[in-house]
């Protein structure tokens, strides 16, 4: 199925201005244009979208360091089909230099999200203990108008 850039801004969760940025900046690519030269959209499409606003909002990964991955990822698709094509030395050293590459912007990635979780993990931290000073402090207060 096929959608305009106003089901998917709907879909998503984003603006139509910040679907036709990503596709500026390269991170998305409608599948394909309308008679009408309107952008038309795929479920793919639509799963690359959200994958890319999960990275953004989620993971408060950078919107350079998503197209860098995305790019990488691209050329490894496209190096897997050449890959089952041919097999010469050239292609076999390109394969191999995109996947050290692709693995090196995953490892970062993963590096990044570790920092990411370990803070999260100290706020949830600051948070109990407030809440349980919250929790003496209500029993204090209660226990004093019972008195009264």
């Amino acid at each position: 199925m096929e959608y305009k850039i106003e089901d998917v801004a709907r879909k998503t969760g984003l603006t139509k201005r910040a679907l036709r940025y990503y596709e500026e900046l390269g991170l998305i690519t409608p599948s394909t244009r309308s008679d009408g030269g309107y952008r038309m959209y795929t479920d793919a499409d639509i799963d690359q979208i959200i994958h890319v606003k999960n990275l953004r909002d989620l993971l408060g990964v950078s919107l350079s360091e998503i197209k860098e991955h995305v790019d990488l990822e691209q050329q490894v698709a496209t190096l897997r089909t050449v890959y089952f094509s041919a097999k010469d030395q050239q292609k076999v050293e390109e394969s191999l230099c995109l996947l050290t590459q692709l693995e090196t912007t995953i490892h970062k990635q993963q590096i990044l999200l570790q920092h990411k979780i370990e803070s999260m993990k100290q706020i949830l931290e600051t948070y109990e203990e407030k809440l349980t000073r919250i929790h003496v402090k209500k029993q204090e207060l209660e226990a004093l108008t019972r008195r009264e």
